[in-house]
């Protein structure tokens, strides 16, 4: 079974469909775009714009697909035992997220918000793909010790704690119990940070969307966790990269706001990122933010000597960063991973991002005039 899907995964047909299921996406993401423009007093997109997002998007899908399926470009090269329906189950992941991504760049870049129907549907749509599909988050090199013979490296997925095949996350009763407990924590963090508070009173309340996202996701975690397995590894994978990226852009937010005076970030650039950790993880985020900062940079260079602008969306510099990390995973983890094994280095490399970010904004303040 295993041969028919990878001889099908690397064949034409295949590519020819991910180009089909591409433009129907571009499709669907103008509509979604149009539906807002049209809720906020915008103008659409029109039809030629459509047709030329669809084609965009039909390439963009079959040079993922070649990119990801037919050249395994995101497995480390010195692991290179992969099974194909692992890297479908990737290549699905990735595409939903840059659907979403799309979609936020667009209307930030527009209208400088990032919606909720956008981040929220997006971050609970990756926390669920995580537990359904373990094996979609970014692959990584493990050493994998033998008796007889020196550690042989292998193909793994990155968990919050390392290669979620080789384990290393808590065992016993106690600490799942406390991963448990860590996992709810954080998902109501998110809730109570990254969702629009409700108008309803009363009984009302505890059934409107909102608080229902909250009982139900809550529920939902326990039952994962209940059933265990290492599809619970990898939702705690999921929601602690949810928790670790939103927080790091919650802290510089606020951090950034009270040096200039003013918001510096809007809470629409929380949210993205969290919804960017829990496909991703928090390890891939702390290098969006590391080379979001450069394209953030250039990009208010480049709005400041072509249009005077004073207002720079970063969430696109975001985006944008997310989008070049999947795609170059497997020589950025090769070059960074040494770092996120020594919890010192990491720290580093975490103060850098912030310190990098707080240089950018004031250098973008500067070019302001200090307003």
């Amino acid at each position: 079974m295993s041969s028919v899907v990878q001889s099908w995964a690397g064949g034409p047909a295949a590519g020819l469909a991910a180009a089909v299921i591409g433009a129907t996406l571009g499709m669907l993401l103008c509509r979604a775009v149009a539906r807002w423009f049209r809720a906020t007093d915008d103008d659409p997109p029109g039809p030629r714009t459509s047709g030329l997002l669809a084609v965009i998007s039909a390439i963009a899908a079959g040079l993922l697909w070649w990119w990801e399926i037919m050249n395994a470009g995101p497995v480390p090269a010195d692991a290179p035992m992969i099974v194909q329906g692992e890297s479908v189950a990737r290549y699905v992941a990735h595409v939903v997220l840059f659907w979403l991504l799309a979609a936020a760049t667009w209307i930030d870049l527009r209208q400088r918000v990032i919606p909720d129907w956008i981040t929220v549907p997006g971050a609970l749509a990756g926390l669920a793909f995580a537990w359904v599909w373990p094996t979609s988050l970014l692959p990584v090199p493990v050493e994998v010790p033998r008796s007889f013979a020196a550690p042989a490296v292998q193909a793994d997925v990155l968990a919050w704690y390392g290669g979620l095949g080789a384990g290393g996350g808590p065992c016993g009763p106690a600490p799942q119990l406390a991963g448990l407990a860590v996992a709810a924590a954080i998902f109501f963090a998110w809730w109570s940070v990254c969702t629009e508070p409700s108008s309803a009173t009363g009984t009302a309340r505890w059934l409107s969307p909102r608080n229902l996202v909250l009982e139900l996701g809550l529920a939902a975690i326990t039952a994962a966790w209940v059933i265990g397995t290492v599809r619970f590894d990898a939702l705690q994978t999921a929601i602690v990269g949810l928790g670790v990226s939103g927080g790091l852009v919650w802290g510089m937010r606020a951090g950034a706001s009270q040096a200039l005076g003013k918001e510096a970030m809007g809470l629409g650039d929380v949210t993205l990122m969290a919804m960017v950790g829990a496909w991703l993880g928090w390890q891939a985020c702390v290098l969006t933010f590391f080379l979001a900062a450069f394209l953030g940079l250039g990009h208010g260079l480049t709005q400041f000597v072509r249009h005077r602008e004073s207002e720079l969306p970063f969430g696109p510099s975001l985006c944008l960063a997310a989008a070049v990390i999947v795609v170059a995973w497997r020589p950025i983890w090769q070059a960074v991973r040494v770092h996120f094994e020594t919890p010192g280095q990491l720290i580093i490399m975490v103060t850098a991002v912030v310190v990098l970010t707080a240089v950018t904004l004031s250098i973008w303040r500067f070019l302001r005039g200090g307003t």
